[in-house]
């Protein structure tokens, strides 16, 4: 088989300009400042995505920093709480020994 049989030969410059024109027509063929613009576009939306997660895990950071102050206290609160109520529950029992021991004097 020779080249000169074969189709895209014999159609010659009229067919690669048909075939250019059908690339540019169906989108398969851009001008470069089509793909520049495109890809500036997408350059920049890949830039706010990206500041826009970094502003999120500082948000994030700032939210759980303020969870473990608020969780501290609380604890802090309760220990203050549970300490007071031990030390009265230990000046009831004392006084509940010393009421006793009145009590076993002035019996006896």
């Amino acid at each position: 088989m020779e080249w000169a049989q074969l189709p895209v030969v014999q159609l010659g410059a009229l067919g690669v300009l048909l075939g250019v024109l059908w690339m540019i027509f169906s989108g398969r063929l851009v001008p470069r400042s089509t793909v520049e613009d495109v890809r500036a576009d997408r350059d920049a939306r890949v830039a706010e995505a990206a500041q826009d997660a970094e502003e999120w895990r500082a948000l994030y950071a700032g939210e759980r920093e303020a969870h473990e102050l608020t969780r501290r206290a609380h604890a802090e609160e309760i220990r203050a709480a549970l300490t007071a109520s031990a030390e009265g529950a230990q000046m009831a029992a004392a006084l509940l020994r010393e009421v006793r021991v009145k009590q076993i004097e002035a019996g006896s």
